[in-house]
């Protein structure tokens, strides 16, 4: 007797090899068997004619740390057919804690993210094992696999201190790190392009690098430059790894700016000549031509290196500004600046907390700052003191034939670097960046069945078992026997992504059926309410 059977499905079990046809049968979570025409008492029997019946897709850049706190279901994820997310990348965790620097942990992850409400965060947990005490008390509609990110690592540790730390603070930010990789934490995130993380030294994530790997875990980086300093810091990501011996995995590869593309060669005669050392490398990516991020990455490190009460008062402050702005322009003038990577006709306001700026939502920079018959450099000081720091934005600067060239490679794995969303409740505000709701999807209809740049096989390896394998996921990311039943079941006829970034709340179409360690959580295009996710 089984609980569940799947028959009549075209199965592309995760490994790379070609599709098949057999059925699966589960019971207790877990598939009992698979064999053509199986002959086996079930509860419940699901009929997959003319679909395909894959792994669940493993999400290895993740944000959805706190906002699956909000609302648990995960939708915008579960209805891409993704079943785990790895969280807390960008070295952005919302674990371990510390009272001494809670505010300014809490503004910290509020200015560079859009977390939610962070006012519970220290309330419910401070230590990462009472964090993943606290999660695994909860009703989750995904699995999670929390990483602990190095920029609330360091702010615990010291605050918002802008200087480097001291023997003492080091020795206790490294015994923070071995407890938590203790207590559960799946590797460290950096995201070295953040203030917080901009201050650690190669020397330092070699260091650290080195504890990981003692844990037999992974580092996962947002390197130090994705547009001017692509390259050295694509350099930089693979010393550490080579010094260090620890498995990196390089967040969300891409070449930003006009002066990069076309630059793929380059950027892979690097990584494939550190392959061919044996340095453990590995790099994932989200198929858009736009990033998102803070507004406030616009804004120079000193301004922001206190936390966003004193960015709001250098702002605030007149011959601040003035020294504010003639920094900006030396930096665009040196060609240095975000602004040389996407000008404010490509910056598009996406999310911000007042209601009196909802409006400027989904707008350009430019096309705003020409409504108001102002300054755009003026108009972005006045928007980030009025959101006190917190403006998220969508920004245009990467090219389709580059996403396209790094998509397929053979050693390049699909994520999403979003949150989960909703199409209702609390998390429905803003204009998202569509990677939320339609990463996976994307890949499936346009670059698999619309352009025929993978195969299917590939471009499914790419979402389960390659992501599996760099995080130690031995029974997740293909079909087998004794393996965990998380199952993704979609039309490869009408699988698509509908979200778009003009209107990027909207789930993808085709994926029917989602199944999360035997437990049906989509079915037939429908949440069932089933909660089935769990902290791995």
């Amino acid at each position: 007797m089984c609980d569940l059977l799947i028959k009549n499905g075209t199965i592309i079990d995760g490994s790379g090899t070609a599709a098949f046809s057999t059925d699966i049968a589960i019971k207790d979570g877990k598939i009992l068997g698979m064999e053509p025409s199986l002959k086996i008492e079930c509860e419940k029997e699901l009929d997959a004619t003319g679909k395909i019946v894959c792994p669940g897709f493993i999400d290895i850049h993740s944000h959805t740390d706190t906002t699956i706190l909000i609302n648990p279901r995960a939708e915008s994820k579960i209805r891409q057919g993704v079943t785990t997310e790895i969280v807390g990348n960008c070295g952005m965790s919302v674990a371990p804690l510390s009272d001494e620097f809670l505010e300014e942990i809490r503004d910290h992850l509020t200015v560079n993210t859009d977390f939610g409400n962070p006012g519970e965060i220290g309330k419910l947990w401070v230590s990462f094992g009472e964090y993943i005490q606290y999660l695994n008390q909860l009703p989750l509609g995904i699995n999670l696999m929390p990483l602990i990110g190095y920029g609330t690592l360091r702010t615990a540790i010291a605050g918002f201190k802008s200087g480097p730390l001291t023997q003492k603070e080091q020795q206790n930010l490294e015994n923070l790190l071995e407890k938590s990789l203790e207590e559960g934490a799946a590797g460290m995130s950096t995201g070295l392009e953040y203030i917080r993380d901009s201050l650690c030294p190669t020397e330092r994530l070699i260091r650290l690098s080195k504890i990981i790997k003692r844990h037999n875990k992974v580092y996962t980086s947002h390197i130090r430059g994705e547009a001017q300093r692509l390259f050295p810091a694509i350099i930089e990501a693979i010393h550490t790894a080579e010094e260090s011996g620890c498995l990196t995995e390089i967040s969300h590869l891409k070449l930003g700016g006009m002066f990069n593309w076309g630059k793929t060669e380059q950027l892979f005669e690097l990584l494939e000549s550190a392959l061919s050392r044996g340095v453990r490398l590995s790099w994932d990516q989200y198929p858009y031509v736009a990033w998102g991020t803070g507004l406030v990455d616009y804004i120079p490190d000193w301004v922001k290196m206190e936390g966003p009460r004193k960015l709001v008062h250098y702002l605030n402050d007149p011959i601040s500004r003035i020294k504010i702005r003639r920094e900006i322009e030396k930096s665009i003038k040196e060609g240095n600046h975000p602004y040389n990577v996407a000008p404010w006709e490509n910056v598009q306001i996406s999310l911000v907390g007042s209601p009196e700026n909802k409006a400027m939502e989904g707008k350009k920079i430019a096309e705003i700052a020409q409504e108001l018959d102002i300054d755009p450099l003026e108009f972005v000081f006045d928007l980030l003191v009025s959101e006190k720091g917190g403006v998220k934005t969508v920004v245009f600067c990467m090219d389709e034939t580059d996403i396209k060239t790094i998509l397929k490679h053979p050693q390049t794995i699909i994520a999403s670097d979003g949150r989960a969303g909703a199409i209702y409740g609390p998390l429905n505000t803003g204009r998202t960046h569509p990677r939320y709701y339609g990463t996976f999807p994307r890949i499936l209809g346009k670059y698999v069945r619309d352009e025929k740049l993978l195969s299917m096989e590939t471009a499914i390896r790419k979402m389960t078992s390659m992501p599996a394998a760099i995080m130690g996921m031995h029974t997740r990311g293909t079909l087998a026997p004794n393996m965990v039943a998380d199952i993704t079941i979609f039309d490869p006829k009408t699988v698509a992504d509908v979200a778009t970034f003009e209107y990027s709340r909207q789930y993808s179409k085709g994926i029917d059926t989602v199944i999360v360690s035997g437990q049906i959580i989509i079915n037939q295009g429908s949440h069932s309410g089933k909660m089935a996710g769990r902290v791995l």
